[in-house]
């Protein structure tokens, strides 16, 4: 008996991504583009909302509660990030 034969391949398919994980993804790559940010990380926020103008811009002429609260999520998710570098590099 050939046990090869009683597999199934299974094909995982995920959901479709959200607007919300798009533009997250895009402003990742966006943001993966530098190797540093400077002493004034904040001063380059002009810059990459340039490079992710055209997806702003399709998201924004879908705005809808639901994304919005994606985007919510997103952002909370960045800020537990941030704190959890912070006290990582503090010691």
């Amino acid at each position: 008996m050939n046990r090869a034969s009683d597999v199934q391949n299974h094909v995982i398919r995920s959901a479709p991504m959200s607007a919300a994980t798009r533009l997250i993804n895009k402003l990742d790559k966006a943001l993966s583009s530098y190797d540093s940010f400077g002493d004034d990380p904040t001063a380059l926020v002009d810059e990459v909302l340039a490079k992710i103008e055209k997806p702003l811009k399709n998201l924004r002429s879908k705005s809808k509660s639901e994304l919005m609260a994606e985007i919510y999520v997103e952002r909370d998710r960045a800020l537990i990030k941030q704190e959890i570098l912070n006290r990582v590099m503090a010691g």
